[in-house]
């Protein structure tokens, strides 16, 4: 009896990874894609490799997923990937109030994580940009 034969439809990530993991079993694999490889969602996506930092503080399970996947990746494929450590930025009062949970949030998960301290002239800049580029409905302004 021959091999069964899978239609993958799709060549983004997930259709290729499965295709190729198929084709590993020794099944027979056609792949078919509307357009070029990867030109739909997984052409357009931010390609971020999660370390875990955002879910810390509210899903410690899903964060703890991010870490060891991100780590998986980083030893097997480092070629791969840009080698980079991501920021979390504190831009207001209310930020800046959060730095103990998300600092425990993150040593709970085993993320690493630790505070750079900025000058306050610094954030300020970074918030007035984010504020007159990002989003031109809030306005500046200064409590100092």
């Amino acid at each position: 009896m021959s091999a069964p034969h899978v239609l993958i439809i799709g060549a983004g990530s997930t259709g290729s990874a499965t295709a190729h993991d198929l084709a590993l079993r020794g099944l027979r694999v056609t792949v078919v894609e509307r357009g070029e490889i990867a030109s739909g969602t997984t052409g357009r996506n931010h390609c971020l490799l999660h370390s875990g930092g955002r879910y810390c503080v509210n899903d410690q399970e899903g964060a703890i997923e991010c870490i060891e996947e991100n780590l998986i990746l980083r030893r097997i494929m480092p070629h791969a990937l840009e080698m980079n450590d991501g920021l979390f930025v504190a831009l207001d009062d209310e930020d800046y109030a959060f730095k103990e949970k998300f600092l425990a949030g993150c040593a709970a998960c085993h993320i690493p994580a630790r505070e750079i301290p900025v000058p306050r002239w610094r954030v300020r800049a970074v918030a007035f940009l984010h504020l007159v580029f990002g989003d031109r409905e809030k306005k500046w302004r200064d409590d100092s």
